[in-house]
């Protein structure tokens, strides 16, 4: 059973050879990120922003993708994002409080910022709001430079609303408004020498295309207008990866079974070639990273996490860690996924066997079966990360880690913190308190486990002919 649907996968594959994806990065220590990637060992991100962010899931995909794409880079991540926000705060407080309680005490040295979309107040232009998005947008800034010395300040420029896949509601649309302040993001990281990020031209760009496609599943990149599914946040994570310099390649290996020769192994040891008589092939492989593992694409993700004790009515705060079902593709995220590239972007695990007598082989990883290819797919080269293999088995153990890890923050900070930081009674503070240090305590927990999870296990390949 493939990642995708067979005919996408192997329409892909055979799309390597012409993207280039022989040129893989020189090798590096196991694990280890690549001198250009943004991150660097010890830092400590902070995503901030409105309920976009809350959403988690863009946030999610990054932590996941530097789990899995680099398993020695030590680097923390929290997300701070909070539902109705804006430059001046919201809810849960204004913004020199929402700063000092949910960025400053956690010591990032990146945080991203993604705030507008309420801030434009879903109406035509007004100049005097857009004022107070410029001068809030400058109150954060000097605040974050003030209170963390040397922090990396990326701004994102706001996610659009669909004006694409559904008629604008005023002439213009709102994500006419939108895109000035996308501008103002712009500038303003301009002047300050700041990195700026673009997640409104890809979310618009992938709702043309999918609405030129599919206009029935168009809609499923932001449902409601507002909110980006899963797999639309996913487009955000891609785009947010890419301007951090994050490579692209899983793995590369490249063997001529007639020479029975390795002649590429990227970021993966290749050991105990043997070939049969009847062309079967076998070798084992000690990756250094694992596949990407897609949230949404084998399940149907709701929009919104559970928080604040509301999970449809019930009283469970937790959501459950995602548990892909194989025999599933979810058809809007296959599309989202095809239409934004993001195989090709980020995720390429190229295997190549040329050499082989002509006729038809099945792919098994660890004795499980992978899929059937001819020897002519196989020469040309097949993208692994599109299937479902024991590596990319284990990159969902390690998304369930991550996804629970969020999802412990979310239920001190939010459940316990905010609820209970007016109580006057210095037992119920004590108790708190008490709380959140045993589940911020279960956070660290799930976060150090992440790093034995995405550690890569030998793996043993065979090419076996079929008839």
């Amino acid at each position: 059973m493939s990642h995708i649907s067979n005919k996408s996968a192997l329409s892909f594959s055979c799309s390597l050879l012409a993207l280039g994806f022989l040129l893989a990065p020189f090798q590096q220590r196991a694990g280890a990120a690549d001198p250009d990637f943004y991150l660097k060992p010890g830092d400590h991100v902070c995503f901030y922003g409105d309920s976009i962010t809350e959403q988690r899931f863009y946030g999610v995909d990054v932590q996941t993708f530097v789990r899995t794409r680099f398993p020695d880079l030590k680097v923390k991540f929290v997300n701070s994002g909070v539902g109705g926000d804006r430059v001046t705060g919201g809810w849960a407080g204004p913004i020199d409080l929402r700063l000092k309680r949910d960025v400053f005490p956690f010591k990032p040295n990146v945080v991203t910022i993604m705030l507008g979309m309420n801030d434009a107040e879903y109406r035509p232009f007004d100049q005097q709001v857009f004022a107070t998005y410029t001068n809030g947008y400058e109150h954060i800034i000097q605040s974050l430079q003030q209170n963390l010395p040397g922090v990396r300040i990326v701004l994102i420029q706001p996610t659009p609303y669909d004006d694409v896949t559904e008629a604008p509601k005023f002439p213009g649309g709102y994500n006419a408004v939108l895109l000035q302040y996308s501008a103002f993001v712009r500038q303003l990281a301009a002047e300050h020498h700041l990195m700026c990020v673009d997640f409104m031209t890809p979310l618009v760009d992938l709702m043309k295309k999918a609405q030129a496609e599919n206009p029935k599943l168009a809609h499923e990149v932001i449902p409601g207008r507002v909110h980006p599914s899963a797999l639309g946040e996913l487009v955000m994570a891609q785009a947010l990866l890419q301007a951090w310099n994050a490579p692209a390649t899983v793995t590369t290996v490249t063997i001529n079974a007639a020479s029975k020769a390795v002649e590429t192994s990227d970021h993966t040891t290749v050991s105990d070639l043997k070939t049969g008589t009847d062309g079967e092939i076998s070798w084992t492989q000690n990756d250094e990273r694992l596949p990407f593992p897609i949230l949404g694409l084998h399940e149907d993700w709701p929009q919104f996490p559970p928080t604040e004790n509301n999970h449809w009515g019930d009283r469970t705060f937790f959501w459950p860690a995602p548990q892909p079902k194989w025999d599933y593709t979810n058809a809007a995220a296959e599309m989202i996924v095809k239409l934004s590239g993001f195989y090709e972007a980020l995720d390429q695990e190229p295997l190549q066997v040329s050499g082989l007598p002509t006729g038809d082989y099945e792919l098994k990883i660890n004795g499980q079966a992978v899929g059937k290819f001819s020897d002519r797919q196989l020469n040309d080269g097949i993208n692994l990360a599109a299937y479902r293999t024991p590596m990319l088995e284990q990159s969902y153990h390690v998304l369930a880690l991550v996804w629970k890890q969020v999802a412990w923050r979310f239920y001190a900070w939010r459940d316990i913190q905010t609820r209970l930081a007016d109580d006057s009674d210095p037992q119920v503070q004590q108790a708190a308190d008490a709380l959140i240090a045993a589940l911020t305590a279960q956070k660290d927990q799930d976060a150090a486990q992440q790093y034995a999870a995405a550690r890569p296990q030998p793996a043993h390949y065979e090419l076996l002919r079929v008839n």
